[in-house]
């Protein structure tokens, strides 16, 4: 794999993602004379494609270009073994598991649910010594590395049949897309009738002076990611700090973007680093406070409102210029997995099936987490996606610069 080291660096502090950074290339090993796969669009309906619209590899010989019915897979899937091993970073997978082997007799799928950075780790362990032991990872891709070291080396496979995938936004489809979840402000409704929020640039002001919790972003990667992201659309930063304070930023000689400067005044002000979402929503909801902070967690921990009694809400439609990124939830088929067709079949299943109503996504439909099939209805009390801003992600650009924003933000940190 081509450019491990270069993503490994940025979590050097991250012990799991450090045992990765020793990692040897991977190479991908698909037919003789053959190039990887990178299956990165929606395909038609059709059961067959010429020779000349796809490569001859291994996707190629499993048909992860067909859209076979599902009836089909099935019966292909119970041919090879009946079983279908999936990495996942989501406990719900076991409700999952629960659901398909009943509506699928005689299917077994075995999840392994794992940490992302564990699972990454094990994976690439694996795959390096031959080792295939997943058919299915189900991950999530904020970073890139995925998306450029895994799909765009043959290692990894999406899988688009036009039956699931035809009405999902394109920009969507650089990879096999399951739902979506953001991180987003909270604040405590007990104190706040609305959220007392509306730009990032607040954060920077004496009022919130050590008032704000957040995450140390030199370890994590969402949150890396995000700020990568911003600094892409420092223009934006630049413009939201006029409309905020009344007057054109002026930067510093250690500043080189709005953006930039942002991280700087940002970090100066004196954050809450909590060392999770767990924590964030804690500070930010435990009933009885005065003078609670804001906080920036996980969509999903919206729940918690119900089921820990935390005083939470958040109000991402008034917040500018944006929310951030979304975080993709990806699935993706291992190279040469043992069991194709019942990959196919299970990632069918768990998008809600050919009409995108099957219970199979039903475990994942919560606050906080958006489907991304039309077709699915969105749990409901969710926001719709589409209405809260948020920037386009380019994996790219987060993939090639993220360095630089670590270092920078450390250097202020």
């Amino acid at each position: 794999m081509k450019k491990l080291k270069r993503i490994a660096a940025v979590v050097l502090s991250l012990s799991l993602v450090l045992s990765l950074a020793g990692c040897q290339k991977i190479e991908p090993q698909p037919s003789a004379g053959s190039a990887p796969a990178q299956s990165t669009s929606v395909s038609s309906s059709s059961s067959e494609a010429s020779p000349e619209q796809v490569p001859a590899d291994w996707a190629t010989q499993v048909g992860l270009h067909l859209d076979e019915p599902m009836e089909e897979l099935y019966k292909k899937a119970l041919e090879e073994g009946g079983e279908v091993v999936i990495y996942t970073i989501s406990s719900r997978m076991e409700k999952v598991k629960a659901m398909f082997e009943e509506d699928y007799p005689g299917m077994t799928l075995t999840p392994y649910d794992i940490s992302s950075g564990e699972l990454m780790e094990k994976f690439t362990r694996e795959y390096e010594a031959g080792i295939r032991t997943a058919d299915i990872i189900h991950s999530k891709e904020q970073v890139g590395e995925y998306l450029l070291d895994y799909i765009g080396e043959g290692i990894l496979h999406n899988y688009q049949p036009a039956s699931i995938f035809a009405n999902v936004n394109p920009e969507y489809m650089a990879m096999t897309p399951l739902l979506f979840e953001l991180n987003l402000w909270f604040y405590n409704t007990e104190v706040y009738d609305e959220c007392p929020l509306t730009s990032w640039w607040q954060l920077t002001t004496p009022e919130w002076k050590g008032r704000f919790v957040f995450q140390d972003a030199a370890d994590n990667m969402a949150y890396l990611a995000m700020f990568t992201t911003m600094v892409q659309h420092a223009d934006d930063m630049a413009e939201d700090y006029k409309n905020y304070f009344g007057t054109d930023i002026v930067l510093k000689p250690d500043e080189p973007t709005a953006a930039h400067a942002f991280i700087k005044r940002f970090l100066a002000n004196d954050p809450i680093m909590a060392k999770g979402s767990d924590e964030v929503i804690e500070m930010v909801g435990a009933p009885g406070q005065t003078n609670p902070p804001v906080g920036y967690a996980s969509s999903v921990k919206l729940r918690q409102r119900d089921e820990k009694g935390y005083k939470i809400d958040y109000a991402p439609l008034t917040m500018t210029p944006s929310n951030g990124i979304y975080a993709m939830n990806f699935l993706a088929v291992v190279n040469e997995c043992n069991h194709p067709n019942g990959a196919k079949l299970f990632i069918k299943y768990l998008l809600g099936g050919e009409d995108g109503k099957g219970r199979g996504f039903s475990p994942f439909a919560t606050l906080g987490t958006w489907p991304v099939r039309p077709e699915t209805p969105n749990p409901e009390g969710n926001l719709e996606l589409a209405d809260i801003p948020l920037w386009p992600t380019d994996f790219d650009y987060v993939y090639h610069n993220i360095q630089d924003v670590r270092d920078y933000w450390i250097a202020h940190r």
